[in-house]
């Protein structure tokens, strides 16, 4: 199929002189200005003569040439390809068709505007990422106190259910409590593909101003809580708040960083670990001497000081654009790898959070007293927070998909080391805190930036969204049953543990299959190719021996 199509045959009509009829005898005198103009058109035609015309690749450049040149044999000269933008993500734009001419690609590029952005032409105005600068970095500062203050508190939910089963709610169960947890959770990542969506087509400041005054609404509700569906009200209200907050405060970084993206991302997940470690010990202190109303107070006042910067500075690079068509939804699930990542992802997820909200009972079931047993939630989060911090300049040195699955397997063995056997001493224990919180939040750190890897950037708000929707399905649940397993243990951490551990084990699997099965097919070519070489030496000597 040839798509070389020649303007020479329309130029040179142009150029050809008009004939003037037989019965003039005279010519007209031209004007001035307008034989200007017809010697500025005729040598604008002699040009375009001149010039070589170049076909135009309607595929990017950045896909092999051998790609292009596959649809037709019998050219041989080079294509002229139209400037493009590499997306960070190695991800490469469809072949656009009906695409022949210079022509036809500057009057497609007029009128579709997302197109002009991926082939960066006439893109001056947005650019590749700045990788920095006081905008990108202020972005990145007020995401870090968003999740410090959203993320993070329910992350410490152990605290809050160890306050709750001592007083308002001490006549009801463990596992009625955790229902209150699973809830939140549920509810804070099932809305992310709304979120994402949004986020994508809108940007952020919509979600951010919205999802900031509900948090710091729904703080100020639980505040006056007294009865169990009263908690259970206020803790959703403050899922439905963190749920418009998460993916957009995890998905800007990708807009204003490329080369630098996971560390990007890891500093502003470390917001939720900071608050991890810092929000146990405050809010014991705080419940030691002051009343659970007032300090709950104090925690929603000090909320709305962190966030309120983030109505002005956590905001979207790429310009507002209309949303896909929801049947856009079905296209990233035909990709193997992404399918496998959110599969992976919701056994993880499951009983992510368990170990957090379950702590306590690690201390109790060991015998552990003192200030380990009085912090373990805050130990459990130093680790936790570590982990966000360098899982991303880890991920950018060594590769993403590498530490990610690491992380999974440290989450998996640090459960079945220091959690499942008691009693331990208190030095195992912390270990076992520390080493969980260390690889659960590197995994949660790096979720999105494994998602860009295998995703469009207009597309990633909405895939970032996706999973974390489909992953609280699961979290629903796995609070829940890990409840139930302490009880039927006696208090112990014993069934949970091996529950937990290997759930996130088969995650690890599932997430690492397309790749493990790419390395078998690459084994096998290889094999193969190898077997022919030997299989046509041997031919060729036996050629020479007949001959």
């Amino acid at each position: 199929m040839s798509m070389s199509i020649s303007n020479n045959s329309i130029d040179e009509k142009e150029d050809l002189p008009t004939a003037l009829p037989a019965s003039t005898s005279t010519v007209q005198p031209v004007p001035r200005a307008k034989a200007r103009s017809n010697s500025h058109s005729r040598h604008q035609q002699q040009q375009r003569q001149q010039r070589p015309h170049l076909e135009v690749d309607p595929f990017p450049i950045q896909l092999h040439i051998s790609r292009s040149r596959s649809h037709s044999h019998s050219h041989t000269h080079h294509l002229h390809r139209p400037p493009t933008r590499n997306d960070g993500y190695d991800n490469f734009p469809p072949p656009l068709q009906g695409i022949r001419t210079s022509a036809d690609l500057e009057r497609r590029l007029t009128t579709d505007a997302d197109l002009a952005g991926q082939m960066a032409v006439s893109d001056g105005e947005i650019g590749p990422p700045p990788e920095g600068g006081k905008d990108a970095w202020l972005c990145v500062a007020s995401a870090f106190f968003v999740l410090f203050c959203v993320f993070g508190f329910v992350t410490v939910f152990g605290q809050l259910k160890v306050y709750y089963l001592a007083n308002q709610l001490k006549d009801y169960s463990q596992s009625d409590v955790a229902w209150i947890a699973s809830l939140q959770t549920f509810i804070t990542f099932a809305g992310s593909i709304v979120a994402g969506r949004w986020f994508d087509s809108h940007g952020a400041r919509g979600l951010v101003m919205v999802g900031t005054s509900l948090s710091v609404a729904a703080v100020i509700g639980i505040a006056f809580c007294k009865l169990y569906y009263q908690f259970l009200l206020a803790h959703a209200l403050f899922g439905i708040s963190a749920s418009m907050l998460y993916s957009p405060s995890t998905a800007v970084a990708g807009h204003w960083f490329m080369k630098r993206r996971s560390t990007a991302v890891g500093i502003v997940v470390c917001g939720s670990g900071l608050s991890g470690v810092i929000y146990p010990i405050a809010l014991k202190r705080l419940f030691d001497e002051l009343h659970f109303r007032n300090a709950m107070l104090i925690i929603a006042g000090l909320n709305a000081f962190l966030m309120f910067p983030a109505w002005f500075f956590l905001k979207a690079r790429l310009p507002p654009r209309s949303p896909p068509p929801l049947k856009s939804l079905t296209g990233p699930w035909k990709e193997p790898r992404y399918t496998c990542l959110v599969l992976g992802s919701c056994l993880v997820m499951m009983n992510w959070l368990s170990p957090y909200f379950d702590a306590p009972n690690l201390i109790t079931s060991n015998n552990v007293t003192g200030p380990i047993a009085d912090y373990s939630i805050a130990i459990l989060q130093v680790g936790s927070f570590f982990g966000r911090a360098s899982s991303g300049v880890l991920a950018d040195k060594f590769g993403v998909w590498l530490v990610f699955i690491l992380s999974i397997l440290g989450c998996a063995i640090s459960i079945l080391a220091f959690w499942v056997a008691s009693p331990i001493g208190s030095g195992a224990v912390v270990v076992g805190l520390v080493g969980y919180g260390f690889a659960s939040g590197a995994w949660v750190t790096l979720v999105a930036a494994s998602t860009a890897t295998i995703s469009p950037i207009r597309e990633f708000g909405m895939r970032l969204g996706m999973l974390w929707s489909v992953t609280s399905v699961p979290s629903l649940i796995g609070p829940v049953i890990c409840g139930v397993l302490i009880s039927a243990s006696g208090g112990t951490f014993k069934y949970a543990g091996l529950f937990v551990g290997l759930t996130q084990f088969l995650g690890a699997f599932i997430t690492i299959a397309p790749r493990l099965l790419d390395y078998v097919r690459d084994f096998q070519d290889r094999r193969n190719e190898e077997s022919n070489g030997k299989l046509t030496r041997k031919q060729k000597q036996e050629q020479e021996a007949a001959a």
